[in-house]
């Protein structure tokens, strides 16, 4: 087996963020402005037993959801969305809309199992509005594809009322503004990802930056200064690793490393950043194994260069957002 198929990843790719009008109240009694709930922080390369909630290990892809108002915003739709979704009490008609970061396979799977499955008549809160997503350009593409794709089973079950409606922008702008929410999209740097972005959701005074798949980019400082709620991917991978396996290169010059999280944290100051889509690469025998670095070795990574809050994300953690940021961790955690 090729050294490059032997390297273990923990990658966590989708992001759902949803606003919604009767958050959970949080410690101090007052209901929160917004709710930021990860629903998947986990790999594309499937394990078995990653599905459940229960433990720090158990990982899907990325996926975050947020709530504030009266909207319900998915930040892109990796494997197991659908499932995560359900396990937070989430019907798919509450899904007002779905920003997808850029077309990595890992971040777009759950698409159609999120669409199809919103769409039955007898499951999961079935909708009755289109599902409307916004992205960078080829959104447009890749519904329309789906749409073909799926042709055999629309026309089984047809309602053009739940149809996928594409909303495709360049970047950097506001590409959503209803009900005093705002969403901003701007570019990254997510290396041969030309469409990559990041998105900004503003309500209320409060604010949350998810920073897509990127390298370290001055974009992200632009748009996350004073942010309260920073959710941003990070890879690690101890040094000698790296020197003996130059296929890792690759990985890691796509991402951004620990010490360079800590850079955007330190230069934007936010009240609370958070680690998702968090990539721990290790070998199991090259030449002889070397472990993945562990969360502990990644935040004291983090650590050289900021010294302000810091939480690695697990699997339907969620953040209350009013005058402070509380971090609820799931059952079992």
């Amino acid at each position: 087996m090729a050294i490059y198929k032997r390297l273990i990843l923990n990658l966590s790719a989708a992001m759902l963020v949803i606003i919604c009008a009767a958050p959970a109240r949080s410690q101090d009694n007052a209901a929160p402005d917004i709710v930021v709930t990860l629903l998947g922080t986990g790999s594309p390369i499937p394990e078995p037993g990653r599905m459940a909630p229960s433990t720090a290990k158990d990982r899907m892809n990325a996926t975050t959801l947020v709530r504030a108002g009266t909207e319900v915003l998915l930040f892109d739709a990796g494997r197991g969305v659908v499932e995560r979704l359900s396990q937070a009490g989430v019907e798919g008609r509450e899904i007002t809309g779905l920003f997808l970061t850029h077309f990595h396979s890992d971040h777009i799977v759950g698409l159609p199992d999120l669409w199809l499955t919103s769409r039955l008549r007898l499951a999961w809160g079935r909708r009755t509005t289109p599902f409307d997503v916004y992205g960078p350009v080829g959104v447009e593409q890749l519904t329309s594809n789906l749409t073909k794709a799926y042709g055999a089973d629309i026309a089984m079950r047809p309602d053009k009322a739940v149809d996928l409606v594409a909303h495709e922008f360049k970047p950097d702008g506001v590409v959503f503004e209803r009900n005093g929410v705002k969403v901003t999209m701007f570019k990254v740097d997510h290396g041969e990802a030309k469409e990559a972005v990041g998105y900004r959701v503003d309500f209320k005074g409060r604010s949350v930056l998810l920073s897509g798949d990127t390298k370290y980019d001055e974009n992200i400082i632009k748009y996350g200064k004073g942010v309260d709620l920073m959710v941003h991917e990070v890879v690690a991978v101890k040094p000698a690793l790296l020197e003996k396996v130059p296929q890792l290169k690759f990985i890691f010059e796509h991402h951004a490393s620990p010490q360079q999280c800590g850079e955007v944290f330190t230069k934007t100051k936010p009240k609370l950043a958070v680690y998702s889509h968090i990539v721990l690469i290790g070998a199991p025998s090259f030449p002889a194994p070397v472990p993945a670095p562990s969360v502990e070795e990644l935040i004291a990574q983090t650590r050289e260069t900021y010294q302000g809050p810091l939480v690695s994300g697990y699997d339907l953690m969620s953040f209350e957002i009013g005058d402070k940021v509380t971090v609820k961790n799931p059952p079992g955690l």
